[in-house]
């Protein structure tokens, strides 16, 4: 499957993405130029290039279409954890970032020196997991998120999970409603016309999802 066709059949497979008031008002507010670096307004910068590799890993560039960190997915993210999320869900996304660089065996000040291939293999370890196991990680998850001390659980690979899963449906997310993707990918119509009920999306669209 090509690329492009793989973009256009995410909403199928990881479900809807709706562009509301806050994530378009996030994602406007991340226009900076993507090879300038950024400092993070959540993570900490030694922390933002790990995120940043993190994105290009699950959304890479390819010759037709650009990367995440590109879109400035990255910044979307860190934008979007800071004024969204609840401390207790901060405080998750803090102790899953910290699981995954221990799991990188560098100092924090190091971080930005780890290659994208030592990262890559950290986030398949979490992806590449059969069903039983991964129903076994939500429930660990669940139970983390549930708990009322917000204790870490023992096995640090849950916490693994759970931010590398966070990351990628953020990541997805954020290219998604980037504005080249809306335009440029997705079946896009700024000046709708005239309703055509019961028809097929490749009669609409040419198969393509619409942009929102």
């Amino acid at each position: 499957m090509q690329r492009r066709d793989a973009i256009k059949n995410i909403g199928l497979s990881l479900g809807f993405v709706a562009a509301t008031p806050t994530l378009l008002s996030i994602l406007q507010s991340c226009t900076g130029d993507p090879k300038v670096e950024w400092t993070p307004e959540f993570f900490t910068p030694e922390e933002g290039s790990i995120l940043s590799k993190m994105v290009d890993i699950i959304l890479p560039k390819t010759e037709d279409l650009p990367g995440a960190a590109e879109l400035n997915v990255p910044q979307f993210i860190d934008k979007y954890i800071k004024e969204v999320y609840s401390p207790e869900d901060q405080k998750r996304v803090k102790n899953g970032m910290k699981a995954f660089t221990d799991k990188l065996g560098v100092s924090a000040q190091d971080l930005p020196k780890v290659k994208e291939e030592e990262i890559e293999k950290v986030i398949a370890s979490s992806l590449k997991i059969n069903a039983d196991q991964r129903k076994d990680m939500e429930r660990k998850l669940r139970e983390y998120k549930d708990s009322d001390d917000g204790a870490s659980p023992e096995n640090e690979d849950v916490l693994v999970f759970g931010f590398v899963k966070d990351i990628r449906e953020k990541t997805i997310a954020g290219f998604k409603i980037s504005e080249y993707i809306g335009e440029e990918v997705l079946a896009y119509d700024p000046i709708p016309g005239k309703q055509q009920g019961c028809i097929s999306l490749e009669e609409a669209t040419g198969g393509k999802l619409w942009s929102l």
